[in-house]
């Protein structure tokens, strides 16, 4: 059946749509029980970018305006992201195969994310991360932590951060 021909099945907007629902139906005559696949969407990174733009000097309130651009960057992750949208990022670009399971988990009411079997990668985003955070985080026994820099509580929970998974044998990479 070609995009957007109808047939038995319906309407279809394109190749990709005719794809998905062949999987949905393969799914559903597999009585083996938790089955299911996800679906990608291309799109720009998750983190915003520094506007590197000169200021222009003509344009009025130069010291506003670079205030403006900085306010933006504490928060530095897109306001219409999901933490998924960054784990899986972080994935692609640690080489992760997409296919591998992700698990939320739990850690002193902070979420994080189980990536691969036996834990590969640990992604934490949450806020207010402390040096008991981390250590529960070290319990699961990553290959790799991934925790946003804005999610530390402050400079000293960072570096004691590093500290605590570096003498459990555990790589720390911020984004």
């Amino acid at each position: 059946m070609r995009p957007g021909q109808r047939g038995s099945q319906g309407s279809y907007a394109n190749i990709c749509e005719i794809g998905k629902e062949r999987i949905r139906r393969a799914g559903a005559q597999i009585s083996t029980g938790n089955t299911g696949f996800r679906v990608f969407k291309l799109d720009s990174s998750n983190p915003k970018t520094w506007d590197a733009a000169p200021l222009d000097p003509q344009a009025g309130d130069m010291i506003g305006e670079l205030a403006d651009r900085m306010n933006a960057m504490i928060h530095r992750v897109k306001p219409d992201r999901s933490d998924l949208d960054m784990v899986f990022e972080v994935m692609l670009k640690l080489g992760v195969p997409l296919d591998f399971p992700v698990a939320e988990v739990s850690l002193n009411d902070k979420t994080a994310y189980i990536v691969g079997e036996g834990c590969l990668l640990l992604v934490c985003l949450s806020p207010n991360i402390q040096p008991g955070d981390v250590e529960q985080m070290a319990e699961y026994a990553p290959a790799k932590a991934v925790i946003s820099r804005d999610s530390f509580a402050d400079d000293t929970a960072m570096s004691n951060a590093w500290y605590i998974l570096r003498d459990r044998g555990v790589n720390l990479k911020l984004v």
